[in-house]
């Protein structure tokens, strides 16, 4: 009895065994792997069905690749768009959550990647140009910049400070702090001490030693892009309520520059100040937005009168926050894709008759100079109590 039952099981695991090697077994121990993958990254079981289904149907080859590749991700978002959009159930709450979910888990991906891509390890990889505060312990912090950048040191440009002559100071063999922002990653500080250099007296810049002990700080919490949107700007009055209701009266004129799930940064006529809350209303993909928010920074062009604020939102309900990430991933089916360029391009060309002036979502060009010569009606001031 027990030598039949022995031999009744290894019957069963060759046969498992066997049938894993066939095609079938193979199609069943790949989706067996994803439907583990896809629990690992915290999708619940009909979600994976469901990418499972759209990766087969997107011919994918690697299918777990889903769960870390962007562009496959980006491939199966944009079939999930579609067949909602086809079916009418893109407003459903089940679509809207699957696509919270994705976007949430694409925000992980791309932000993790970008971290490993694009973190500096060394002082040796800041590219001269590159904007920092330096940090005098005891004396103050001021303003410089890299100009140069070699094996032997860093060398930035005699610092600045509107309250220090820093001329005064002696620089030679004192400790630093070096603050910078990275362009489209992060902030970085690292501690360093300025070289004494006889081949540099009497020049106006300073020598300092490289490191390799780099601290990453203010990490990215969303992924932003470039784009040239006009909205509808609504300052809230001290005493009033900010809130995200849908705004039926005109507002102010503004052109957004960049745009992310957090927030945004845009261009208006007339000076601003840093604490103003405010919203601001406008379409992607058919969809209004209303996103109401505080000003966090504010830039003031005194040649243009024009302000660019930086505004962090402090609420967005999950359709819109949808919306604006189908916008930023870039995702939409081609046919989609297409004709929204095709007017996202047309408005840009209304902002500018000459074609050189264009701007397009990646552009490393400034889109202030852009925006300053459209006509004042276009970007009207802001009232006076916003600069007060």
């Amino acid at each position: 009895m027990y030598i039949a039952l022995l031999i009744l099981i290894a019957v069963i695991f060759l046969s498992v065994v066997a049938f894993l090697l066939t095609e079938r077994g193979k199609n069943l121990r790949e989706k067996i792997l994803f439907f583990s993958a896809g629990l690992d990254s915290g999708f619940k079981p009909g979600q994976i069905l469901l990418l499972l289904k759209v990766g087969e149907y997107a011919e994918l080859e690697n299918l777990q690749s889903l769960f870390w590749s962007l562009p496959a991700l980006d491939r199966c978002i944009a079939e999930i768009v579609r067949r909602a959009h086809q079916r009418g159930t893109e407003n459903t709450e089940e679509h809207q959550s699957l696509m919270a979910r994705l976007y949430s888990y694409r925000t992980e991906v791309e932000l993790e990647q970008s971290r490993k891509k694009r973190g500096l390890e060394s002082t040796r990889d800041i590219q001269v140009g590159q904007k920092v505060r330096i940090l005098l312990p005891g004396v103050g912090v001021f303003s410089s910049k890299v100009v140069k950048n070699n094996s032997r040191d860093l060398v930035f440009d005699y610092p600045s400070s509107p309250k220090i002559q820093a001329t005064s100071i002696d620089w030679a063999n004192r400790n630093i702090s070096v603050y910078f922002w990275r362009h489209e990653d992060a902030g970085y500080v690292f501690d360093t001490v300025v070289l004494p250099d006889p081949l540099s007296a009497g020049r106006a810049i300073l020598h300092a030693a490289h490191s390799f002990q780099l601290v990453r700080s203010q990490k990215r919490k969303s992924v932003r892009a470039k784009c040239s949107i006009y909205a509808q700007l609504y300052l809230v009055k001290p005493g009033e309520t900010l809130n995200s209701s849908l705004e039926g009266d005109p507002g102010m004129k503004c052109l957004l520059e960049d745009l992310s799930e957090d927030g945004a940064m845009f261009v208006v006529g007339g000076k601003a100040m840093k604490g103003m809350q405010v919203k601001i209303q406008f379409a992607v993909h058919d969809v209004v937005i209303v996103m109401p928010g505080v000003i966090r920074a504010v830039e003031y062009n005194a040649s243009t009168n024009q302000s660019r604020l930086h505004l962090e939102c402090t609420e967005l309900n999950q359709r819109m926050k949808n919306a604006i990430l189908t916008f930023v991933y870039n995702v939409l089916p081609e046919e989609e894709r297409e004709r929204f360029d095709a007017i996202r391009l047309s408005e840009e060309d209304s902002l500018d008759g000459k074609p050189e002036a264009s701007a397009t979502v990646g552009d490393e060009a400034e889109i202030l100079p852009l925006v300053s010569n459209i006509d004042e009606d276009a970007l009207p001031e802001l009232p006076d109590f916003a600069a007060k």
